[in-house]
């Protein structure tokens, strides 16, 4: 059944009209600014209220801590605040994103009170929305047809399945998805375009959120589906306060989620294998890693190759066990030696004979022990495929997020 949701998304919290000393709120309205944020306001009166001032107070979900911001307000008889919450790429609203809000008013003279807590939904204003759930799983879509997105949810919905049954993990809050026709259209509800914006750089799909995706339909919808969704999952299945997973783990699982490989990807790893030119773990482990347009696919193909080695030859329930132990605070040479018998250069050893690589000789590079999981978001998730035609790209893993590249070269951040 679809769900139609007007083309603007305008919200406002139930108008308070409780008084104290004489004050008296007269509006509390939030107005959607999308792509740029949301403004919030505040009206009141009172015989006395020349001095008074109010403190917005808001959370966002799922996984924001409580905020208090100091708005501008003026007025003498009539006072009048208002707070812009602007999404840019230090935050960064998702289309979906739940605001929750109340304002503390102070009338000047030690009475304070707050305005009942209310709930803004920041959508994508320039599109009619409609939806489509299995299970925990809501589709959000304007321009598809039905029967695609019936078939797209239920590629999501197994992938879910599957990947909650490699890292014996639940997701069980809701997860949501918005399908945007083209990648053009979904560039303002991506955060790569406000963070990495430039010439030859698209994105097809990103997690921000813990809960939700954005997903392009220009190509390998499917896959961009299911590579988004695996991030999700096993961002669940660490969470915690230690941080995520090493870049080429994060990136590598959420690869092994998809029907296969991209070709660029496959190819670029059989080159390298083939020149003895792979990148070492150390390199491919950290978010602060950097790499040319020329390594990009590269990265995408040895970390399939690496997760893919560690899951299918050592088994699913020890890979399970793997990301438990991250999740408890392990590092992640500890994590590995607990699990495996052998810590990040051991497996970097296992992994190179088995494609048929020589050791590695004491001169290059070997991964370096880090003193805590990998953290690949300070307050989101990001993991995705970027499309980029020259230049340095730097593979930061933002939380769960996922951006591709159109044509030859690709990236997930």
């Amino acid at each position: 059944m679809a769900l139609v949701l007007p083309a603007v998304w305008y919200a406002a919290s139930p108008l308070a009209v409780a008084a104290f000393s004489g004050v008296v709120v007269d509006s509390n309205e939030a107005t959607n600014n999308f792509p740029d944020g949301a403004t919030f306001s505040l009206s009141f009166h009172g015989p006395a209220v020349a001095n008074a001032k109010a403190t917005f107070h808001y959370t966002i979900a799922p996984e924001g801590a409580p905020v208090y911001e100091e708005p501008t307000c003026t007025g003498t008889s009539t006072i009048t605040c208002t707070f812009d919450l602007k999404s840019d790429s230090k935050l960064f609203l998702v289309p979906g994103a739940v605001v929750t809000y109340f304002w503390e008013i102070d009338d000047g003279s030690g009475n304070k009170t707050d305005t009942p807590q209310a709930t803004f939904v920041y959508d994508d204003t320039r599109y009619q929305w409609k939806s489509m759930t299995d299970g925990n799983l809501t589709l959000w879509y304007y321009g598809a047809s039905e029967s695609d997105v019936r078939s797209l949810l239920q590629v999501g919905t197994e992938d879910l399945q599957r990947m909650e049954q490699l890292t014996a993990t639940q997701v069980t809050f809701p997860v949501k998805v918005y399908l945007y026709d083209t990648a053009q259209e979904m560039g303002p509800a991506a955060l790569s375009n406000q963070s990495a914006p430039g010439e030859g750089l698209v994105t097809l799909g990103e997690v921000f959120f813990a809960d939700t995706a954005v997903v392009a339909l220009d190509q390998q919808p499917d896959d961009i589906l299911r590579h988004e969704l695996a991030h999700i999952v096993v961002k669940q299945a660490v969470k915690g306060p230690f941080g995520d997973l090493p870049a080429w783990l994060n990136e590598g699982v959420a690869v092994y989620a998809q029907s296969k490989p991209d070709a660029d990807e496959s190819r670029a790893l059989q080159d390298a294998i083939a020149a003895n030119d792979v990148l070492s773990l150390g390199s491919i482990s950290s978010s602060s890693s950097a790499l040319s347009a020329s390594k990009v696919s590269l990265f995408y193909g040895e970390s399939w190759s690496l997760a893919s080695y560690l899951i299918d030859q050592f088994g699913a329930d020890k890979f399970a066990q793997l990301l438990a132990t991250f999740k408890a605070g392990s590092t992640v040479d500890a994590a590995f030696q607990k699990v495996y018998g052998f810590d990040q250069a051991g497996f970097e050893a296992s992994w190179r004979e088995s494609v048929g690589l020589p050791p590695k000789q004491s001169g290059e590079q070997q991964a370096q022990p880090t003193g805590q999981p990998q953290s690949s978001s300070s307050s989101g998730a990001s993991s995705g495929k970027l499309a980029a035609s020259a230049g340095l790209i730097a593979l930061a893993a933002l939380i769960v997020c996922a951006s591709v590249v159109l044509r030859t070269r690709r990236r997930r951040r």
